[in-house]
């Protein structure tokens, strides 16, 4: 096992927590496929109950061990625990720190079920949340209670891409005791670390970029090992049972792998299409955080490392060819032939998908940049 700290970061992502199997010899993380552990005697299985040792795979499998201990080590983390989805992860952490009577802070962007859960479920157990547009970080502190328990944020914001200060944020958070949640599954390790920043907690959809193939689910949190162990038991391996498959964690961790060099060729290509759209005369508005119109740039610079990540939104002008705006969206869309109308993002190839207000989101692939953008070229003339 190398876990040499003063390896780069594209060798310890390879190396990090891994042995060859000492039964065989195998090289590949062994899928631990099993519900239960064989235990020598009654002593031995009740030492490991009370050790954390490997008793049943809703509690702790060796293939999840791997995949843990390098994604701690990604966010530079004392301690990490997956699960079966982001809102696996998501669920499990807030119901183990929150109870009736507590208040939280939350980043008015946030994803959509991420929202749901805050509103519609933690209400019916006595918890309040206050929404707010956590761009402007006095917003956050105006709304902050002296039962405030946790700020929640996300950074940067889907689809609108604007960029919450994550530094700024938690100091806020931590002014009141709270504590300071970051969902960086936009970011990824490679482009942004919350923890560094200040966050207590940074939460991620390992489905999307830190997997990067779109052929399973799976979720992450990371922090210091007190706050871990208080989302691993009882909440995540009790309450909401949402413990990730061995099969899910050996694919994340086969991802993870061609992380560095895919997330450096994501914001690669997102730049170029964020460029491309800029220039094009019928879009009206692109963002992106690496663009230098980005009202944000700066905080990009020094929160993202100047990377902005693989997911680019671009609005239509209205009145194209006499076109409404949702029409004219709507046409482009359909007339794709590279990039495919789908959720989720993160992965090899190109999506598209459009909100409410003909807000189009690309969540850019690992195709050559030069085809992504050919293929908004010719969907782009078919409005005219």
């Amino acid at each position: 096992m190398s876990n040499n700290i003063n390896q780069d970061l594209e060798t310890k992502i390879i190396h990090w927590g891994h042995s060859a199997d000492p039964t065989t010899g195998a090289l590949a993380t062994p899928i631990c496929q099993t519900a239960t552990f064989a235990a020598k005697t009654v002593e031995h299985f009740e030492e490991l109950c009370m050790t954390w040792g490997y008793v049943y795979t809703r509690e702790c499998n060796p293939t999840l061990t791997e995949l843990e201990a390098k994604l701690a080590m990604l966010e530079n983390a004392e301690s990490a625990i997956s699960s079966t989805s982001g809102m696996g992860a998501i669920t499990s952490t807030i119901l183990a720190l929150v109870k009736s009577g507590d208040h939280i802070v939350s980043s008015d962007g946030i994803f959509s079920h991420t929202k749901l859960f805050m509103s519609e479920l933690l209400s019916k157990f006595g918890v309040e949340v206050t929404f707010v547009d956590a761009v402007n970080p006095q917003n956050v502190k105006d709304a902050m209670k002296p039962n405030t328990k946790i700020v929640y944020i996300e950074s940067p914001l889907n689809p609108s891409l604007d960029l919450v200060d994550i530094k700024t944020i938690a100091e806020i958070a931590h002014e009141n005791k709270s504590l300071a949640i970051v969902d960086s599954t936009f970011g990824t390790p490679i482009v942004q670390r919350p923890i560094d920043l200040g966050a207590d907690l940074v939460i991620h959809s390992l489905t999307k970029f830190i997997n990067g193939h779109g052929d399973t689910l799976g979720g992450a949190v990371a922090g210091s090992k007190e706050l871990i162990d208080l989302v691993r038991w009882p909440s995540l391996c009790c309450f909401t049972g949402a413990s990730l498959p061995p099969m899910s964690a050996w694919m994340i961790l086969r991802g993870m792998k061609t992380l560095d060099m895919r997330m450096k060729k994501h914001c690669e290509n997102g730049l170029a299409v964020a460029e491309f759209l800029e220039e094009e005369e019928n879009v009206e508005l692109v963002k992106y955080p690496a663009l230098k119109s980005h009202p944000q740039y700066e905080l990009c610079k020094t929160q993202m490392n100047g990377l902005g990540g693989g997911v680019v939104s671009f609005k239509l002008k209205d009145g194209i060819n006499g076109l409404t705006r949702d029409q004219a969206s709507r046409r482009l869309m359909n007339s794709l032939e590279l990039a495919t109308i789908a959720t989720s993002l993160g992965e090899e190839h190109t999506l598209v998908q459009m909100n409410g207000e003909n807000l189009i989101r690309i969540a850019v692939g690992l195709e050559s940049s030069n085809d992504i953008i050919n293929d908004f070229k010719q969907a782009i003339k078919k409005l005219k």
